[in-house]
């Protein structure tokens, strides 16, 4: 691949002094890919002067495909072998912390190669080259803007979250005084029309298509060749990954698709535009599990979900049991308060606790049959699962009434997983339910809500009712575990049961 003098000079570069900080290869130098290679051919082409052909980047790539490692490579070229006096290069993001992973890689690169640390003064969040008065510095859309500014180079790291277009113009603007400055911009796709990563991804296509001639702006976006595709077949993870079968591993990607919702996995893991940033389920999918023929079966394990609403607005009661390859879920309780939350008669429905737990004794004896094994024999009743934070006092009284009550914490640590299963069950069309339309608008209304650990299924708005669904991932979690083998007690004769 042919390269121009500066893109060259960047690639050896790179690889030269820039090494891997994490996993085996760390300590090990970078070897740039050929599409590696002909981003920087691109992102650093000059004009037959010799002068620098783009001012402005945009490079869209898929998670996990190295973005930061390389903005990273270009930020410390920009800084050191560039040849601009005084440069000041920028790592920007819409918060400190996402700003940081740039430099932070940038850093780690500096520290690992002694050429480098010999040169480069490192402090906490800037970069020092002394000889060149150049400086490496985060900076970030929640912090106050500083003025004065005349970046040389800067990284912007994941555009899609930039809350408004102020750093990015402030960037722009500031660039006016230097020769060849170049604002980057790595991100993955974002979601809706009225931001500022879609403004520069549109402006891109028309760049590439030749629609509107401007010289000075790159743009390079891998994504499937055909927006309606197959997200889940791993030909079109290739076509949107140019690291997929290399260091992108194909194992990981299946393991994604088959426990992320449809639009995560498009925008993170197939670069592609979504509409909303929150469905959990694709369109449709719901739907395909319904069967009203299936039944819950008294003569097999049972495990029931219970939520109790955190405002006292709604209850539901869901029943999941495996039953050969498919899970049928059967909606057995639900109230709702009835109003509508600007009504003051909504202040004074509450739930009736009594009819919850009346409900639950009347599960208990319609599958007097459906719990544990013990000695092969089956123990009488299903299995009770509960968030003890609202259901405390319930839980003991019903567990002396013979129920098998039994404690699941509405934690991330468990609700992660938890919808997790759900979404499985359900895009694999092993889940079963029978239409009933308040399960539906639960399921319907819930959406996924992103947390440290993963994500698990929210409410939107605080007038939709999520309850029933938050019910069913309960249950259908717990159903997926083998019928606890329990062996006989001593005390089996005296009424207590030890599990």
């Amino acid at each position: 691949m042919e390269q121009g003098p500066d893109a060259e000079r960047a690639a050896s570069f790179i690889e030269k002094f820039c090494r891997h900080s994490r996993g085996d290869i760390a300590g090990k130098p970078i070897v740039l890919r050929d599409w590696q290679r002909e981003v920087l051919s691109g992102l650093f082409a000059t004009t037959p002067d010799g002068k620098r052909k783009h001012r402005t980047g945009l490079i869209g790539l898929a998670r996990k495909n190295g973005k930061s490692i390389l903005g990273s490579g270009i930020a410390l070229y920009g800084l050191i072998a560039d040849g601009e006096p005084g440069a000041e290069v920028y790592a920007c993001a819409g918060d400190r912390q996402q700003a940081r992973i740039v430099f932070q890689e940038a850093r780690r690169m500096v520290e690992s190669h002694p050429a480098l640390s010999k040169h480069v003064t490192v402090f906490r969040d800037v970069l020092e080259v002394k000889s060149t008065k150049s400086v490496f510095r985060v900076l970030a859309a929640d912090a106050k803007l500083q003025q004065g500014l005349t970046p040389h180079l800067v990284i912007f790291d994941e555009v899609h979250v930039q809350p408004n277009d102020e750093l990015w113009n402030a960037m722009v603007l500031g660039m006016g005084t230097r020769k060849q400055p170049l604002m980057v911009g790595i991100t993955t796709a974002g979601y809706g029309e009225d931001t500022l990563l879609y403004r520069l991804y549109e402006y891109g296509k028309k760049v590439r298509s030749g629609e509107v001639d401007d010289r000075t702006f790159f743009f390079r976006w891998w994504e499937p060749e055909a927006a309606e595709c197959d997200w889940r077949d791993p030909a079109i993870w290739a076509q949107a990954n140019p690291a997929y079968g290399d260091y992108l591993n194909a194992e990981a990607l299946d393991h994604d698709a088959r426990t992320t919702p449809e639009h995560e996995f498009r925008r993170y893991h197939l670069n592609q535009w979504t509409t909303v940033a929150d469905a959990w389920l694709p369109f449709g999918a719901w739907d395909l599990c319904r069967d009203e023929t299936a039944d819950l079966d008294q003569t097999l394990p049972l495990r029931v979900g219970i939520d109790m609403a955190y405002s006292n607005d709604c209850a539901a009661i869901v029943g999941a049991q495996v039953q050969g390859d498919r899970t049928v879920i059967r909606l057995l309780g639900v109230w709702e308060n009835p109003f509508d939350p600007t009504d003051k008669r909504s202040d004074a429905w509450k739930i009736s606790v009594f009819e919850v737990e009346e409900r639950l004794r009347e599960i208990r004896a319609r599958f007097p049959a459906s719990g544990a094994v013990i000695d092969g024999q089956i123990l009488p009743g299903p299995e009770f699962a509960f968030d003890p934070a609202w259901f405390s006092r319930s839980a003991p009284l019903l567990e002396g009434d013979g129920l098998t009550m039994v404690e699941f914490p509405q934690t991330d640590s468990r609700m992660v997983p938890a919808a997790q299963t759900l979404y499985q069950l359900i895009t694999e069309q092993k889940l079963v339910h029978d239409g009933n339309p308040i399960l539906k608008r639960h399921v319907e209304n819930a959406v996924a809500d992103r947390r440290p650990r993963g994500w698990r299924i929210s409410k939107s708005s605080s007038r939709k009712k999520i309850d029933a669904a938050i019910a069913c991932a309960i249950a259908v979690t717990r159903a997926q575990e083998p019928a606890p083998q329990v062996k006989a007690s001593v005390y089996q004769n005296r009424g207590v049961l030890i599990l």
